[in-house]
């Protein structure tokens, strides 16, 4: 019987001709031909981010597998980058539309169909969508890293839109001058603020004065922008520290008044106290009512704050102390490990894949080298023809600066593409060793990433009854020392009558046994 897809083609402005709509239709209908799959619908977003799921026709999509669940055995992608960008959340999806519906995931330019319930398969499509997080998270990096060189370094406003008292002027890099008359709007707003006049009623003046910015908090937003007093906000990157910087354009304030209102603007704040780093598990283990537990801190008579796990349907039904449930999870992670044989069968296809990727970085390598040569060969001309007079200053400067930016470009694109096979073997099996150590990797991550990791482990199934974890489901690569768990009452799997689930009767390796489990 012949199998059935949808196709979905997914096209950012950031992707330029990479990423094209008519390149990924080649890939992807390349792929249903050679595997003789019919293609029943197609969905394009044209102009849309990977980084979450808010697209129209990705939308569509979702309304259309669930109408047409058991008709459609595959979503087809040129690249899994095209579906999603953000991992956490896109290994998610694909699980439950697999789950839910049967359709396995396809790159097609990989040639790969992805199963979620195969451990290799399943960890080689992780692996695909987090090349396309990495590349995402290095994007911005080197975007914000621009920015940062930007306002540090050359001082420059960075920004679409001039604020309000300025107006930007220039050439191709464009810089802020005053504007005097929304100018003089603004120095009324700063001295009326420093006369005690309340901020409503200076909003109306203004009004009066032809302001035409609305809002309830305009005039607080002009009054703390550092703009104003020729300062601008930067944000740290990476090892850089952000902060206020001096920006190259004129004041409006002077930098005595701006500090007096913001001394004047500031309100004590109260110390609070952060739950979420104190409750992890807090809207992650369930209750065996099935409600979410909710966390919050107890005051004890000496004034220490002591965290607890309830269940706000009755109290009866689960109060515990966080310690106790944090020890009782840390033994857990303890015994959640991938078995050796797992680990040697998923590092085997990795090197295999690895070594595909290093050929196509020695051509792409070569390529940018290439490109190195001819920047060289340009800039050096173009001197030549400033030191002879044959172009004006302005045309040397404004083809020496793109020549200087793609000089960066290639340089770094060399750099990258020169990371030594070593080093990449070594990652590969640094995070390979990782799996071996469940609870290291838990205690390494932040909260946020806490939740998921359990969330993904146990399929958001994670419940608590008469001081035990329980859950009906295990990734089934953890589930090797699931009765040494049952033994010390430290996590029991339970699933409805009539459901089975195959468990090791010891160890990694250890014969397995049908055993039958009902729900108590």
């Amino acid at each position: 019987m012949q199998k059935k897809a949808i196709v979905y083609h997914r096209f950012s402005d950031k992707d330029q001709s990479n990423g094209s709509i008519e390149r990924q239709e080649i890939i992807t209908d390349y792929w249903t031909n050679q595997n003789n799959v019919l293609i029943t619908d197609t969905f394009k977003d044209d102009g849309y981010s990977a980084k979450t799921f808010d697209r129209p026709d990705i939308k569509k999509l979702f309304e259309f597998i669930k109408k047409q669940a058991g008709i459609v055995d595959y979503l087809v992608v040129a690249e899994l980058t095209r579906f999603s960008r953000e991992l956490g959340e896109a290994v998610t999806t694909v699980k439950r539309i697999q789950k839910q519906y049967g359709i396995k995931i396809v790159s097609a330019s990989r040639g790969m169909i992805y199963d979620c319930t195969d451990h290799a398969s399943f960890f080689m499509m992780s692996i695909e969508f987090a090349m396309g997080n990495s590349e995402n998270l290095k994007r911005e990096s080197d975007i914000n890293g621009g920015i940062y060189a930007a306002k540090t370094k050359e001082q420059r406003f960075i920004g679409s839109h001039a604020p309000y008292g300025y107006k930007k002027e220039g050439g191709r890099i464009k810089h802020l001058i005053i504007d005097e008359t929304e100018a003089a709007v603004v120095k009324f707003i700063y001295e009326n603020y420093l006369r005690n006049v309340p901020v409503i009623q200076i909003y109306q003046e203004v009004i009066a004065m032809g302001f035409k910015r609305r809002g309830n908090s305009v005039i607080q937003k002009i009054l703390t922008n550092p703009i104003y007093s020729a300062q601008q906000l930067v944000k740290p990157w990476k090892e850089m520290p952000g902060g206020l910087y001096p920006a190259k354009h004129d004041a409006i304030i002077d930098i005595i008044t701006w500090n007096q209102v913001q001394q004047k603007m500031k309100i004590p704040k109260r110390p609070g106290i952060s739950l979420s780093k104190e409750l992890p598990l807090r809207n992650v283990l369930h209750c065996h009512c099935g409600r979410l537990l909710t966390g919050a801190p107890s005051k004890g008579k000496m004034g220490k704050y002591y965290y607890y796990y309830k269940c706000n349907t009755a109290s009866i039904h689960n109060n515990i102390s966080a310690k106790f449930a944090h020890d009782q999870l840390e033994q857990i992670l303890t015994h959640l490990s991938v078995p050796d044989y797992i680990l040697d069968a998923i590092r085997e296809e990795s090197i295999k894949q690895l070594d595909v990727q290093l050929q196509e970085n020695k051509q792409a390598l070569s390529d940018q080298q290439r490109l190195q040569v001819e920047n060289e060969k340009k800039i050096l001309s173009l001197e030549e023809k400033y030191i002879a007079n044959s172009v004006s200053f302005e045309t040397y400067n404004r083809w020496y600066s793109d020549l200087q930016s793609q000089r960066s470009y290639i340089k770094a694109k060399i750099q990258q593409l020169n990371t030594g096979a070593n080093e990449m073997y070594f990652l590969l099996e640094n995070n390979l060793n990782a799996l071996s150590d469940v609870k290291w990797l838990f205690n390494n991550c932040d909260t946020t990433q806490q939740q998921n990791l359990l969330n993904v482990v146990f399929d958001n199934r994670l419940y608590y009854q008469y001081r035990t974890y329980r859950t009906p489901y295990i990734m089934q690569i953890f589930s090797h020392n699931l009765l040494i768990l049952k033994q010390k009452q430290l996590l029991i799997i339970d699933e409805k009558k009539g459901e089975s689930k195959i468990l090791p009767s010891g160890g990694a390796a250890g014969n397995r046994t049908l055993v039958q489990t009902y729900s108590p």
